[in-house]
C-alpha cells in the first residue's frame, strides 16, 4: 500500500439532497479507514450539520462500480470523556454494511487498518519526515455539479511539505502548518474531513482529520488519530 493509493481513496462528499431539481451536491472531504477488516467512511461532522444533511446520504463509490455507492448500517461519533472541549468531537464515522457488500469488495478499498498499532501515529511523533494531504476545496475551478449537463466534476488539491506541528489549544487536537496549505487565491472551505498521513521510512501512517483552518496562523487544526483508534473499537 502506497501513500498515493491512500490519497486516491480520499473522495469529496457527494450527497443526495432529496430535491428533484438539484438531486446531488458537494460538501467537504471524506476517506476510508478499517478496523479489523471492517470498512468505515470518515469525515468532519460539520460538513453535514452546517448544511443540515444526513451523513448516511454520503455517496462513496464502490471500487468495482463507480456509479454505485456503499450502503451504511451505523453512524457514530468518537468522543473522549476526559476532554475539556468538543473540538475533537467533530468526527462522523459511517460503517459500511457487510450485509450489502462482500468481503472481496470491501478488501479492494485501499485504507489503513487502525487495529494494527503501527498504522497510526500522533503528528508530533518521532520519525515522521513529512505529511501528505489531499482534499477538495469548494472553489477548485473544476470542482462542482453541473445540473444542465447532469455531471459531477471532482478536483482535488494535494500538498506536502510541513513547516511545523504542535499541540493545538484544543484537547486531542494538533496544529499543522504546511508550506502551501491552499493554492493562492483559493479558500480552504472543503478541506474539512481531509485525512492527514505522515511518512515514516517511506511508509504512510494515519495522523488525524482536518476540521478547520486558521487564516491568522496559516495552520490546519487536526483531530489526533488516538480519537478514532479508540473510537472504532467495538463498532
Amino acid at each position: 500500500m502506497t501513500i498515493d493509493d491512500l490519497l486516491n481513496s480520499t473522495k469529496p462528499i457527494v450527497f443526495e439532497t432529496g430535491e428533484e431539481e438539484w438531486p446531488y451536491a458537494l460538501s467537504g472531504t471524506c476517506y476510508p479507514l478499517k478496523y479489523n477488516g471492517v470498512l468505515f467512511i470518515v469525515s468532519a461532522f460539520h460538513c453535514y450539520s452546517n448544511l443540515k444533511i444526513k451523513p448516511e446520504n454520503t455517496l462513496y463509490p464502490r471500487p468495482d462500480n463507480p456509479n454505485g455507492f456503499f450502503a451504511f448500517d451505523q453512524q457514530s461519533r468518537a468522543h473522549v470523556e476526559q476532554a475539556k472541549d468538543d473540538e475533537h468531537y467533530d468526527h462522523v464515522v459511517l460503517r459500511v454494511a457487510k450485509s450489502h457488500h462482500s468481503h472481496d469488495e470491501i478488501d479492494k478499498v485501499t485504507a489503513l487498518d487502525l487495529a494494527v498499532s503501527t498504522n497510526a501515529r500522533q503528528p508530533m511523533s518521532n520519525g515522521i519526515k513529512d505529511f501528505r494531504i489531499r482534499g477538495y476545496p469548494h472553489d477548485a475551478p473544476k470542482h462542482g455539479v453541473n445540473y444542465d449537463l447532469k455531471k459531477i466534476s471532482q478536483q482535488a488539491y494535494n500538498t506536502n511539505g510541513c513547516k511545523g506541528v504542535k499541540k493545538a489549544p484544543f484537547d486531542f487536537c494538533y496544529s499543522l502548518q504546511m508550506m502551501t496549505p491552499i493554492p493562492c487565491g483559493m479558500h480552504p472551505n472543503g478541506m474539512s474531513g481531509t485525512p492527514v498521513y505522515g511518512i515514516i521510512d517511506s511508509h504512510p501512517v494515519y495522523c488525524g482529520t482536518i476540521i478547520k483552518y486558521s487564516k491568522i496562523t496559516g495552520e490546519y487544526i487536526v483531530i489526533g488519530p488516538e480519537v478514532l483508534v479508540n473510537g472504532l473499537k467495538g463498532l
